[in-house]
């Protein structure tokens, strides 16, 4: 017997529920991801940069 319309909206309504909650967790699970890497690449850059200033003293007496 053919399920009535209603109900084959409220299920598929379920799976679009289901779906949507997916892609919220895929969501949350990237934004994870991209704060690990742009943390990663700020404390490369720091590190980077420290390196630079260890090696680069400006000379600032009058001595030659």
């Amino acid at each position: 017997m053919p399920e009535k319309p209603i109900e084959e909206v409220k299920e598929l309504l379920n799976d679009l529920k289901t779906d949507i909650n997916s892609i919220k967790t895929d969501i949350k699970y990237i934004k994870e991801y991209i704060r690990k890497i742009e943390i990663r690449k700020q404390l490369e850059e720091e590190e980077q940069k420290k390196i630079e200033d260890e090696y680069v003293k400006p000379s600032n007496s009058w001595f030659w």
